[in-house]
């Protein structure tokens, strides 16, 4: 049983005009996905259950299933009362993974049944969502506002397992130094110091974009030809979020799109 979320910063950069524009990967239980989205001031992009083979998850499910830390009691409201004790949690916990190994199972007999009757199994697309209340999500998010979100989500009215991510991404975030940009600089995720000295800006761009937008496949192998040409893809066909986490600063604070401060790279393509 797997349920500690898993925080760390891949980009951190300030400029002497700017403020500090900073770049998470989190990987956390994935019903709280949605409570996430809701702020708007984050660029985002997350792992996404049509883009994985159905085998692997039943794999993952079965072996490991994600399930919420804090068992608590039912109570009038939104926040849940009392957390129940060890030993009752316990129980609990065994249940829910006995809960994951049958919902996978079920998935595996429904898609084998329709197989051998059609000749063709169900799309991933479909199946894999009954998977998702026991499995994790890795998202990626770019922001130069984090007070409001660590205001909330810190809170103790707060969902106890959001509230573990926000706890764990603040106190990264204070004890974190943030590289210093230079005023024709950009915050380029992924990006290491070597590559850096060793290709163009617009090369860099691209492999940045390219390597945020694999955040939907949970993929980091990197290579360069398969990462330009998949930044070419994406621009050819308007999947445009990865673009946003890659930006230059553009000497003022005023808010540009949901940077402050900072000019995504997607606001300098055509249309």
């Amino acid at each position: 049983m797997n349920n500690t979320p898993k925080v760390e910063i891949i980009a951190d950069s300030i400029n002497r005009s700017c403020p500090r524009l900073t770049t998470f990967r989190l990987t956390y239980w994935r019903p709280i996905l949605a409570e996430m989205n809701t702020h708007r001031v984050f660029s985002r992009n997350a792992s996404s259950s049509r883009a994985m083979r159905f085998e692997n998850l039943v794999d993952q499910v079965v072996d490991d299933p994600w399930m919420p830390k804090h068992w608590a009691s039912e109570q009038k409201g939104m926040v849940a009362g009392e957390e129940f004790d060890e030993k009752t949690k316990e129980f609990i916990n065994k249940q829910i993974a006995e809960l994951a190994r049958y919902t996978a199972e079920t998935l595996m007999h429904i898609n084998d049944s329709v197989t051998n009757q059609t000749g063709k199994a169900i799309h991933k697309e479909f199946i894999n969502r009954y998977l998702e209340p026991f499995r994790p999500v890795t998202q990626l998010i770019t922001a130069t506002n984090w007070n409001n979100f660590f205001k909330l989500r810190t809170a103790p009215d707060a969902q106890p397992e959001i509230r573990d991510v926000a706890l764990a991404m603040q106190d990264l975030y204070l004890s974190h130094t943030p590289e210093v940009i230079k005023d024709n600089g950009w915050h380029l995720p992924f990006i290491t110091e070597e590559e850096k000295t060793k290709y163009d800006i617009n090369v860099l761009k691209k492999i940045s974009v390219a390597r945020c937008a694999r955040v939907s496949y949970d993929s980091t192998k990197f290579d360069l030809d398969r990462d330009i040409a998949l930044h070419d893809r994406l621009l050819k066909n308007g999947h445009l979020s990865p673009f946003e986490h890659v930006a230059t600063p553009m000497f003022t604070k005023v808010l540009e799109r949901n940077f402050r401060g900072w000019n995504q790279y997607r606001t300098m393509l055509a249309g």
